[in-house]
């Protein structure tokens, strides 16, 4: 069965157990994808077990340091001579390309964080509609107004299965119309309401989402250090009454038909 790994369930701010934001979906016999990769990402794969060789391709909701700093961690890893990486796909919103070579450019002629054997792909953010194919995967995208460029993300295995990941979200018609009916919402809960911040959601705002978008499974990540997450589950439950649960790092969340989960 498909599972959702949170590699990292908190913020920026140290806080032990909740390392910044990095997911992965892991299916049998496929390669890793991993949703968003801020920093501690590569270490929370490695401690599961997984390699850089088992990444098949990343796909990052925005562009702030706290979801994707490890993204240049990866390409100068992939450079080690050891190792014999395969291709990777970088999937993101507009500006991805210039994120890359702008970073590639820290270290000047060195390209020691560039990327090779990679294929780029930029999304439109206001593409409505649209979607791509991944790997035997169909993502589709919304903006979420966090950043102009921001994104939530919903993935269809396939046979009714699906995932949708807010990324960092306000309560967005957007986000809701995203994850309408989908398997499990892998949802931000960042501070509680009585440190409630535009652009962020609090337990009752995921749960209202999800409560929305008719999903058969909430979890719940993103936590900052102000935010207890037994307190969000507690609050979100007061909203939601379907299955709630609790992310920190290194979690698995099974992924399975809206029904089944």
């Amino acid at each position: 069965m498909a599972e959702w790994i949170v590699l990292g369930a908190g913020s920026i701010l140290p806080r032990a157990g909740y390392g910044t934001s990095g997911h992965a979906l892991v299916r049998p016999g496929r390669k890793l994808v991993l949703f968003d990769c801020g920093p501690g990402t590569l270490r929370s794969l490695g401690e599961l077990g997984y390699g850089i060789e088992d990444i098949g391709a990343v796909v990052l909701s925005h562009f702030h340091p706290d979801h994707c700093w490890d993204l240049f961690a990866l390409a100068f890893a992939r450079r080690n001579p050891d190792l014999r990486a395969g291709h990777l796909e970088l999937v993101g919103p507009e500006g991805l390309s210039e994120l890359l070579e702008r970073g590639g450019a820290v270290f000047g002629a060195h390209n020691w964080v560039r990327f090779e054997a990679v294929t780029v792909r930029e999304v439109e953010p206001q593409a409505i509609g649209r979607w791509i194919e991944l790997d035997g995967l169909k993502l589709a995208w919304r903006p979420t107004g966090h950043t102009p460029h921001a994104l939530c993300w919903r993935v269809d295995l396939g046979n009714g299965c699906s995932v949708t990941y807010s990324g960092d979200s306000g309560e967005s018609p957007e986000l809701a119309a995203l994850a309408r009916g989908t398997s499990v919402l892998v949802c931000e809960c960042s501070f509680g309401e009585e440190h409630a911040q535009q652009h962020h959601l609090t337990p009752s705002g995921a749960a209202r989402l999800a409560l929305d978008a008719g999903v058969g499974k909430l979890v719940l990540t993103h936590f900052y250090p102000s935010l207890d997450p037994g307190l969000a589950l507690e609050r979100a439950r007061a909203v939601f009454p379907g299955l709630i649960e609790l992310s920190a790092d290194r979690t698995r969340h099974a992924l399975a038909p809206a029904g089944g989960a």
